[in-house]
């Protein structure tokens, strides 16, 4: 008997045409069940006139059987090439849980942008402030877009984002997008946009950090994005100290994430002091946001649990 082979996914046209809170929704439902990441590998390959390349590889699994790998190529200086093209490029692979075949390969960019949305927006829906007005992001790169749409639809109250790049014209061109029913402005102060926002996202590639905590205003969430290897870092240990801390996968963030890595290891922090993982808070085994002058921090750091509950949804959901 022939063997079926795999699909291809082109996550690019299937989530064009899906909306973020049917994602979102999906990523609520699959944390009630048994996903774990059990690899990750991060290395660096050195070229001679370019900035080293970088593969990123995640695995996640389930218990019964379902298997899925992300295979992340990053190329820091792709923006700067002749022909621009995005820094990540990724594909991933989902195994099926009872013969161990390929069941499908799933390309195009979308699929983490979507995913790395996603993930924030859910602890949003958990940690935000009723009813935000503001957000702030730090950072207009190719996740920008992507995760403010996700994050408006969990907070469809926010009236106005206002965007901070180092790149200050990358900031306006995100704006010029135009692509949400809100009031956008470029931040012309960080210090003063941070102290007014309801909701502070970073997605920066920093490697120190970019948010001081004395900036936030009692009540607000943060989101850290960027900061995937423990030698990155977005936000200062002030945020830290001032924040009910919440992460995606408590063992990822406390080994490869430096806004958690650095102020475990500096002492700044226990691990007993994370209050808790999306895992916790879908299930209902640990509260979100408890007082309106909360502060809440979440940590998106990804993992390949988040790969394959939508890699399953989008095999599962879309023919």
């Amino acid at each position: 008997m022939t063997e079926a082979l795999p699909r291809v996914i082109d996550a690019d046209a299937v989530l064009a045409r899906v909306s973020p809170i049917a994602l979102i929704d999906a990523m609520e439902r699959k944390h009630l069940e048994g996903y774990e990441t059990v690899g990750r590998l991060h290395t660096s390959s050195l070229r001679d006139d370019r900035p080293s390349a970088e593969l990123l590889v995640w695995v996640g699994a389930r218990t019964d059987g379902s298997m899925a790998a992300k295979l992340v190529s990053i190329s820091p200086d792709n923006g700067q090439l002749n022909e621009p093209s995005p820094t990540y490029h990724s594909a991933i692979a989902l195994v099926d849980r009872l013969d161990g075949r390929f069941r499908s390969f799933i390309v195009g960019e979308s699929f983490t942008r979507c995913k790395t949305a996603a993930d924030s927006a859910l602890a949003a829906r958990y940690l935000a402030p009723v009813n935000p007005k503001k957000l702030i992001v730090l950072g207009a790169g190719a996740q920008a877009r992507t995760h403010l749409t996700y994050l408006h639809a969990v907070c469809p109250t926010i009236e106005r984002i206002d965007v901070w790049n180092r790149n200050r014209n990358r900031a306006e061109q995100l704006i010029a997008e135009r692509f949400l029913p809100v009031n956008f402005h470029v931040s012309n102060d960080l210090e003063a946009s941070v102290a007014d926002a309801d909701i502070v996202v970073c997605l920066t590639s920093s490697s120190t950090p970019v948010l001081d905590g004395k900036w936030l205003k009692p009540g607000c969430h943060v989101d850290l994005v960027g900061g995937f290897t423990p030698d990155m870092r977005e936000a200062n240990d002030a945020a830290i100290l001032r924040s009910s801390i919440f992460v995606d996968h408590l063992g990822l963030t406390a080994e490869h994430c430096g806004d958690i890595v650095q102020p475990l290891k500096n002492g700044t922090i226990a691990l007993s002091d994370i209050r808790g993982d999306l895992f916790g808070l879908c299930r209902k085994e640990v509260p979100g946001r408890r007082d309106p002058q909360e502060i809440t921090l979440f940590k998106n750091g990804g993992g390949g649990h988040l790969d394959l509950m939508v890699a399953e949804w989008l095999s599962d959901s879309f023919h």
